[in-house]
């Protein structure tokens, strides 16, 4: 019994049934732009804590020093966890091209060497002495 695809598949090219490498660029690009964002967040978060060193309201320099330092630590912890993000959509996208390649470097998607479907083993020929 002979079974056909659905009439969609012919459709789908290799390239379509994984998802695109400019899919994860665009998520990368996103991810960097809020790597970007949370620095920018952090540049005003210690301008003000370095115009509060210049105030005199009570709290002792090294109280102050501790909340630059804080907020310091919460925008690198907060960037680390984007960059693994990044790294991770990175791997993907390296994965996604070597899917790619290895399933187009032949015509039915499997490895190695392309036997033509006409072909015909040879013989086997025992040799003795």
């Amino acid at each position: 019994m002979l079974t056909y695809p659905h009439p969609l598949v012919h459709f789908a090219s290799p390239q379509k049934m994984h998802p695109p490498v400019s899919f994860h660029q665009t998520d990368i690009v996103f991810l960097e732009r809020e790597v970007k964002t949370r620095k920018q967040k952090f540049g005003v978060e210690i301008y003000d804590l370095m115009a509060q060193l210049e105030v005199d309201d009570g709290m002792s320099v090294d109280e102050k020093e501790g909340k630059i330092r804080l907020s310091f630590d919460q925008a690198r912890k907060d960037i680390v966890v984007i960059q693994a993000k990044i790294d991770s959509k990175k791997d993907e996208m390296t994965k996604t091209e070597v899917v790619d390649a290895f399933s187009s470097s032949s015509t039915n998607g499997s490895p190695g060497v392309e036997v033509p479907a006409d072909h015909q083993p040879a013989a086997a020929t025992i040799v003795t002495d």
